[in-house]
């Protein structure tokens, strides 16, 4: 195959999209397209949240080598850690991006060959995916005029808060009143105390003939109003990326390119109580999409077994027959491309490290049957989150009945596991733990005097 296309969607948890059998018909498009692809069950996206998450999409490595833990640090990438970018620009491929992240995701991009979007955010009208398509068909314009195989990597947005789809999406999975005075199940996401007055700002109806006055507007007091809007943006972008498929098949680029489509983490609705943001390292965060799609070389199938956000860049490089620097890079994840070709349930591996260093500091290990969740000492008191928490996934695969209390063996076995595993691959770094050396980052979102007031509606 000649060309690479990476996307990234950003805040999309697998479990939202139709085609991973979510109620709601979010993903038409994207189902469409998988129907000729090779779809990954449970894709783990192990380190949350965006700057850990895609540092692991684009290194092939974990947090223990690249140290990339936190969200928004001021540790920067170390210049010896190469992106999937720098080692296929080294090899002769254009590349191209159509991203905001800066720091050292541009690495690897001349800089005319990276750019950013700006939307504008307003309510039943923030057109994310649409700006974003504007400079993802303007960078591939680029690529393909250099006239030698290309990689692009194409970040979108739109799952994450916050989320104000424009018309007719934004009413799509919604039919009621979202301002319902009587409706009082919005009162523990605006008794958060760090998000609440970022909430505030914008789940809010604005008065008709005085848009702009922050005390007219009405706070959304409907809680399934608000997960809708997530639901609907998904479903917005979904439209959207149907165009930029559209401009690959007209441009003939579709049939010869690897085309692969995942997530840097989910999103956290009212499952947990931890409200609308990606902390948490719950199924609704670290299950993310993972779609690998090129007709020339992948068959349908829809396959199971464990794989993770690191197995992407070795799977990159192996069909793009460049596979010898997948060692020379001492790259961690493993290709897919022999899971695909024969059709195996194996997985790549049996067990994930799991962290987060954001707004709360756990670890986890996660195999296919079972997910604990250890605190550090270091999450604020606010979120209210056991110490120890251990969920069978075969019957709990939603992770609502913490089995830490009733199966202490059971905790002590993945533990020792989960030890075990750090020990050696601390040996073999070398380096720091970056749980224990490195603090949270995200305290406190919103700005009170833009917060919508929260009596109006009464």
């Amino acid at each position: 195959m000649r060309n690479v296309i990476l996307i990234s969607l950003d805040t999309l948890r697998a479990s939202s999209m139709s085609c991973y059998g979510h109620k709601n018909l979010t993903t038409p498009h994207l189902d469409r397209l998988t129907s000729n692809a090779a779809l990954f069950e449970t894709c783990i996206s192990p380190h949350i949240p965006t700057h850990p998450a895609h540092t692991t999409m684009l290194t092939g490595k974990d947090v223990l080598t690249h140290q990339i833990i936190t969200q928004g640090g001021s540790l920067n990438l170390d210049l010896s850690i190469k992106t999937i970018a720098e080692l296929l620009n080294e090899v002769g491929y254009s590349t191209v991006a159509a991203d905001n992240l800066g720091r050292w995701f541009n690495r690897g991009f001349a800089e005319e060959h990276y750019q950013g979007y700006r939307w504008e955010t307003k309510y039943r009208n923030a057109r994310k995916a649409e700006a974003v398509n504007n400079t993802a068909m303007k960078m591939i314009d680029l690529a393909v005029a250099q006239n030698q195989p290309f990689f692009a990597f194409l970040h979108y947005w739109d799952p994450h808060t916050p989320y104000l789809p424009p018309l007719p999406f934004e009413r799509m999975f919604y039919t009621g009143d979202e301002c319902d005075p009587n409706n009082r199940s919005m009162d523990p996401v605006y008794d958060c105390e760090p998000f609440k007055y970022y909430f505030m700002q914008w789940m809010c109806k604005p008065d008709s003939s005085d848009p702009d006055n922050i005390q007219k507007k009405r706070l959304w007091t409907d809680i399934h109003y608000v997960n809708s809007q997530y639901d609907a943006s998904i479903a917005y972008m979904d439209a959207c990326l149907s165009t930029l498929f559209q401009y690959l098949e007209n441009q003939r680029i579709l049939e010869d390119t690897l085309l692969i489509i995942t997530a840097d983490h989910g999103e956290e609705l009212d499952e947990h109580q931890l409200w609308y943001d990606h902390h948490g390292l719950y199924r609704t965060n670290c299950h993310v999409p993972l779609i690998v799609h090129c007709p020339d070389a992948i068959q349908p199938q829809r396959l199971n077994g464990i794989v993770t956000l690191k197995d992407i860049v070795p799977t990159i490089l192996d069909y793009t027959g460049k596979s010898d620097l997948i060692e020379r890079e001492k790259i961690e994840g493993k290709s897919l491309r022999t899971i695909i070709e024969s059709n195996s349930h194996q997985g790549t591996t049996g067990a994930v490290y799991l962290t987060e260093c954001g707004w709360m500091k756990k670890r986890g290990w996660q195999t296919s049957s079972w997910k604990l969740i250890l605190e550090t000492g270091d999450t604020p008191e606010v979120y209210n989150t056991p110490d120890i928490e251990l969920y069978n996934l075969d019957d709990d695969p939603e992770e609502f009945y913490n089995l830490a209390e009733d199966s202490p063996q059971k905790v002590k076995e993945l533990k020792a596991e989960m030890e075990d595993f750090l020990v050696q691959r601390l040996a073999n770094t070398g380096l720091p733990d970056p749980t224990i050396q490195q603090d949270i980052t995200m305290r406190r979102l919103g700005n009170k005097e833009l917060a919508a007031p929260r009596n109006l509606n009464s």
